[in-house]
């Protein structure tokens, strides 16, 4: 398939203010193209050339690319560094000098999917000496070969700035509607995206099998399960009302959660929430857990925290050291870790999703042979919320972020991907005057006046609309921001920075910022309440009140934000 097709859909889809339209476009392209380039064409439509978990990454710098740019357009590298002074679009400067391009004596054969996908696959892969010559002559090939429109889209896959405000649920829907005419069949394929994170699988699945095929998606080790996460109270006594009987009461650490899978063959893979492949920046959890769990095959997930030279957890700050491409070796020794082991998912060819918690505990104790490095979190087991709260302040005492409470009863199985009421979160903020800390996502920023002259000063925060799968205002959020915060701020969100308001955000013309972002980047916020707005748009018009920036939660993705529903039964309570 011409990749110039795929252009065209682009092209729609960038100037589609509408997230129903862009689900309309996507599904009828899906349903046209051949269903074996369907799983390329939805990750491309993502900007991505494959599933997040496999870990393959571009890593083209914009001045490699503007070099290809160069020689695919045949002119001066002064012209293209002009150009991107002048647009501050890689993209853009692409369409340009592909446009006015001199015609050359041999009509170039037209770029087709399987060769962009090759070519994209080629410069992800480039490494040592030399690496550089392949990258620039490789893109350089492939605009050469593309429209002006396709040269734009193609430079920005390759930076991995394409921004369409296209996400993995829209994606989704699109499948539903295209396959089996009803949006709301999406809720099928979303399960198994939970199981399966992979659209070019699920989109596979159901354009071969449907339905029944999407249903039938089983785990996979190596694969990672998109994680569970627990829901919130107001108040310590409402546990008792959402979870009735006995229940496991788990310290919450300041650290990682990892989910680490053992093949059959004994290679093991570390995944972060985000699902991304961080094996690498952790070689000592792999030996540790290899030792401490003598199985076959098996998938665990615990909190990998920092420790100094006594065995006391560090903050979270100093475990982000470790997050690094480089000196790994010298941060094993610089900032030693534990794994806490709390929830067995998959053991040698049997699936533990659907097992109750305890029972999940029960066999996740019989295979953990516990040392200094690896052991099962702390916890206790009781009804009695007065040892809740006990346990809670010990916890609290101990340097850790509060506790997670969980249901022991017959239908307490994994829901993956779910918020849902088997888990619920206690931390140290909710007996605090303040309401609690939010995850919300970056849309936004208005530049800064007096001493924020020159810099953004506050920052426009959403939260996600699970349902409508959109991003809604919540907040402007300038208090907290540091001056080092302020000054790396336009780097660091200049990656992400659109021209226009994204289809998938909600907002009031009231909130407007001087510059948009795609939602990408996620904060931690701490807020004083909830209150009614009509200037925001989060669940009909809520707001938080005296937000306070705490911290960018590197570790999590915006559909991993606090969800409108989140602020609104907090609102109610």
């Amino acid at each position: 398939m011409d990749f110039q097709k795929l252009v065209d859909v682009y092209e729609e889809l960038e100037n589609t203010p509408s997230g129903n339209k862009m689900r309309e476009i996507l599904s009828e392209f899906f349903k046209k193209v051949p269903k074996e380039d369907l799983p390329t064409l939805t990750y491309l439509t993502l900007g991505q050339i494959s599933s997040d978990y496999e870990g393959v990454v571009l890593g083209m710098a914009e001045k490699t690319a503007l070099k290809a740019i160069s020689i695919a357009g045949g002119v001066d590298s002064s012209k293209v560094r002009r150009l991107i002074k002048e647009k501050g679009d890689a993209g853009l400067v692409a369409e340009e000098i592909i446009k006015h391009k001199s015609q050359t004596l041999i009509p170039l054969k037209k770029l087709t999917m399987h060769d962009l996908f090759n070519g994209l696959h080629k410069i992800a892969e480039a490494s040592g000496s030399g690496s550089q010559d392949v990258r620039i002559n490789t893109l350089a090939s492939m605009l050469q070969r593309s429209s002006s429109k396709g040269a734009k889209y193609l430079v920005r896959i390759a930076l991995g700035t394409l921004r369409m405000g296209v996400g993995d649920m829209t994606v989704l829907d699109s499948l539903a509607i295209a396959f089996t005419g009803e949006k709301k069949n999406k809720e099928f394929l979303e399960r198994a995206f939970n199981i399966c994170p992979d659209v070019g699988v699920i989109a596979e699945l159901i354009a071969n099998k449907g339905l029944k095929g999407v249903d039938n998606v089983e785990i996979k080790v190596g694969r990672p399960i998109k994680m569970m996460m627990g829901q919130r109270v107001k108040e310590l006594e409402e546990v008792q009302k959402k979870i009735p009987g006995p229940l496991t009461i788990e310290a919450k650490y300041d650290g990682e959660r990892i989910q680490a899978h053992k093949d059959s063959k004994g290679k093991i893979n570390l995944f972060s929430r985000r699902l991304d492949n961080i094996t690498k920046q952790f070689p000592d959890l792999v030996e540790y857990l290899d030792k401490a769990i003598q199985q076959k095959e098996f998938i665990v997930e615990g909190e990998v925290v920092a420790v100094d030279k006594e065995g006391h957890n560090l903050p979270f700050q100093v475990l982000m050291q470790r997050r690094r491409k480089y000196d790994v070796e010298e941060y094993v020794k610089k900032i030693p870790i534990h794994f806490n082991v709390f929830d067995l998912l998959y053991l040698n060819g049997k699936s533990y999703l659907h097992e109750a918690y305890y029972k999940r505990a029960d066999k996740l104790e019989s295979i953990v042979h516990k040392n200094k490095e690896v052991k099962l979190t702390e916890r206790i087991i009781t009804e009695d919320l007065e040892e809740v709260d006990a346990f809670f302040h010990k916890m609290l005492d101990e340097g850790y972020e509060g506790i997670f409470i969980k249901s022991r009863a017959e239908d307490s199985e994994y829901q993956a991907g779910v918020r849902g009421w088997n888990w619920i979160k206690w931390k140290k903020e909710y007996v605090k005057e303040m309401v609690d800390t939010f995850d919300l996502v970056i849309v936004g920023a208005f530049y800064g006046k007096g001493k924020r002259h020159g810099v953004y000063g506050a920052l426009l925060c959403a939260s996600y609309n699970e349902s409508e799968d959109t991003f809604e205002t919540v907040c402007k959020l300038g208090t907290g921001l540091t001056d080092e915060v302020l000054e790396d701020l336009p780097k660091k969100l200049k990656k992400y920075q659109v021209p226009k308001k994204t289809a998938r955000l909600s907002i009031k013309k009231e909130m407007t910022p001087d510059v948009w972002f795609s939602p990408n980047i996620v904060v931690e916020v701490l807020a004083a309440e909830i209150t009614k707005s009509p200037f925001h748009t989060c669940a009909g018009g809520l707001a938080l009140r005296f937000p306070r920036f705490l911290q960018f939660r590197e570790n999590k993705k915006a559909e991993q934000s606090n969800t409108s529903k989140e602020l609104r039964d907090l609102f109610e309570k």
